[in-house]
């Protein structure tokens, strides 16, 4: 009997070892997971926000060259 519930103690203990061990590598795991998802999110929420200051740039940029050659055409025609 000795045998036995020394045998069943250390194979509880072995088996409660092999948990303790898992359970940080699958918070690890986890939280890895968690983080590449909020690269990701941030990530994409960057590239919508650089499209759209791309494209109010470019409209503003589009805006001021028709306004200078606009001048440019008004000042020629002025000195003739």
């Amino acid at each position: 009997m000795k045998i036995t519930g020394m045998v069943i103690v250390l194979l509880t203990v072995g088996a409660l070892s092999a948990v303790a061990q898992e359970s940080p590598g699958e918070q690890i795991k986890y939280g890895a997971k968690k983080t590449g998802e909020a690269i990701k999110d941030t990530a994409k929420a960057v590239g919508r926000t650089t499209k759209s200051t791309a494209k109010t740039v470019g409209r503003k940029t589009k805006e001021a060259w028709r306004e200078t050659k606009a001048k440019a055409k008004e000042v020629t025609e002025e000195k003739q």
